[in-house]
Parts: structure tokens; sequence; C-alpha cells
């Protein structure tokens, strides 16, 4: 069902949507942000382009992760931000997992650039960085963590991605082993407000464990601890019901998912929030017109909030088509009719 007025989102609330006493109105603002991109008319444009889709104002996402090992993972990550509406997808990668992520798809655009201890060659740390920061100032928004394993050398090349990307400002959604990182060294994202943390229940139990929280406590209390801890980071914890804070706002998505949990999902889930991050800084920029209602801090709570529900509902569309059958790869299939059923509609339609 498509909703498109505050008082349709106020009726279905308590059913659908689960969240905060300002769920409806936060629905609202999402929609308000999306409701022009996906075939963006070139007069909605504020700086008067008249190309539709030009590079420059495209939303262009980069996955930091994939190593030897792991090949899929920045694969689906890249993948779902696609089908979700991203125009371009950069994967910074280690240099032997590039070939095997290039054979994936065309679409995809490769940078093996990072090293393994194992792998490493004479190219030095301060060479990565040199050609890492050719390719971060020109994204959006990045995810990382994907694949990326836990050897020391890639955990290094990943943490120089990391600072670049808050150089240039740029919203991070951290996920799966960038978040051993954090919990090695909580000023990496300390006080970063862009900043999305997606640890399942074994990750946020480390994650509790590295900043002295009680783990074992109610768990909304719990996630709202680690994003004070960490100066108000958006914290999301993946479960039965996803619950999402900055520290002070609680959302909870308790959208219905496939029963079926196969491996990649939360790779899914860091493609389709760093796709709204992406979004919603370019809304932040007024690149588009519209009446800049949000405040920044806002962006990324909605962010994350848009990502739980939209692949959440392309896992039950996955499940109740494929079975047990269902893969993550049967996930990223669903997420087209998935977004057009949440989110709906297009600027021209």
């Amino acid at each position: 069902m498509l909703i498109t007025t505050i008082e349709e989102a106020w009726e279905l609330g308590t059913d659908m949507y689960h969240c905060s006493t300002h769920l409806a109105v936060n629905y609202a603002m999402i929609r308000d942000v999306i409701i022009h991109i996906p075939s963006n008319p070139p007069n909605i444009y504020n700086d008067g382009a008249s190309t539709p889709g030009k590079t420059e104002r495209a939303r262009r996402l980069g996955i930091i992760g994939g190593c030897e090992e792991y090949t899929g993972a920045p694969y689906f990550v890249a993948h779902a931000a696609l089908v979700t509406g991203a125009d371009l997808a950069h994967i910074i990668c280690e240099q032997h997992a590039g070939t095997v992520i290039k054979s994936y798809s065309p679409d995809l655009i490769v940078h093996p650039y990072f090293q393994s201890y194992q792998n490493r060659n004479d190219a030095s740390l301060e060479v990565i960085k040199e050609r890492v920061a050719k390719v971060i100032p020109k994204l959006h928004a990045i995810s990382v963590g994907s694949g990326l394993g836990n050897d020391k050398y890639m955990l290094k090349c990943a943490e120089i991605a990391i600072k670049e990307a808050k150089e240039s400002n740029l919203p991070i959604v951290f996920d799966a082993d960038s978040l051993s990182i954090i919990g090695n060294s909580p000023s990496i994202v300390r006080g970063y407000k862009s900043a999305i943390l997606s640890p399942n229940s074994t990750e946020f139990e480390k994650l509790c464990k590295s900043l002295d929280i009680d783990a074992n406590q109610n768990k909304t209390e719990a996630v709202k601890s680690i994003s004070k801890a960490l100066g108000g980071v958006t914290v999301v914890l993946k479960g039965a019901t996803d619950i999402i804070s900055n520290g002070e706002k609680v959302f909870y998505c308790d959208e219905k998912g496939g029963l079926r949990r196969c491996g990649g999902q939360g790779d899914v889930l860091s493609g389709t929030m760093a796709t709204f991050l992406g979004w919603g800084r370019l809304y932040e920029r007024n690149i588009w017109r519209h009446e800049l209602e949000l405040d920044p801090d806002e962006i990324t709570m909605l962010a994350a909030f848009a990502g739980c529900l939209l692949t959440r509902h392309a896992s039950r569309l996955a499940y109740e088509s494929c079975g047990r059958q269902t893969q993550t790869s049967s996930i990223l299939e669903f997420l087209p009719e998935a977004f057009e059923s949440r989110f709906g509609g297009r600027a021209d339609d």
C-alpha cells in the first residue's frame, strides 16, 4: 500500500510501521526525500542542470570490503544499492579479490587497491592512501566492512578509507568486520553523526564489551547506550525487530521479513541504507527543488529505518516466491518490487 499523506501513515502506523510517536511524520519525510529520485526529470535541479542523470549529480556509492576469501559480500552491497536506485557503485577491495568481483557484474566499478598481510607487495600504506583518496571524494556515501575479513593489514587499509570519507564529510555505514575497528578504536567514529552501525547480536555483544556496556540489560537501553558512548552515531541492532537509535530517539522496524535466514541479508541492508544516506546527503544540499524540512541529524535515522523497512519487505517477497530455496540473490531480485510497494511512485508519475 502506498502512503501519500501523514494522516494515512498515522492510520496504518500501529500495524505496519511500528516506530516512535513521530512515525507518521518520519515516514512522510522519507517519501519527501525520495519522491523525485528514481526518474530525476531535469527541471527539478536547483542549479539549472539540463541533463537528467548527469553523473556529477548521480548517486555514487562506495563499498569498502572484499578480500581473497569473501568476494560475494561487497557484490551484494553494491547490487542492492544499484537496484534500490544508486547510479554508480565503486568497490574498493583487496587486490586478489578484484578480478573475481568484476566477473560478477559489468555494472560494478572495482578498485583492487587494498592488500592483505600475506599478499602485500611493495606498495606502502601511503601509496594505498593516495589511490583511495582519488576515489572517496567523488562519492556521496560509503559502506564499510562487508567481506573485509579480519586481516590486520586489510583493516589498516579500511581505516585509511574511513578517515578519507570523514574528511569528505561522507555518510558511512559500518557493518560486519568494520565493527571490530570501532571496538578496538572507538575514536574513529565517536561524534560522527553521519554514521550508522549495524551489528547483529554477536557483534552487538562485542561492541558492548569493548565500550563497557551491559549487553544483558534491556536491548533498547543498550542500543541507546552504545550510541551515547560513541557520541550520537546511529545504531541499528538487527533482529526479530530492528532497534534503531541515535541515543535520543528510538525507532523500531518490525516489518515482516522472510523466514529464511540466508547469509548476505546484512549486506543487502548495508546497500539500501547507504543508498538512502546518499539521497539524504543530496537532499540536505538541496540538489533538487524542495522545501528543506529535515534537520541533518534526522536524515541518518530515517535512512536507517528506510533501509530496514525495504530490506525486510524484499526478504518477505523473496520467501513467499522461493520458500526454502531463498538466497540473497533472490532478495536482490525483489528489491525493486519492495521499493515500489513501500515507497512507490516516481517524480513523473
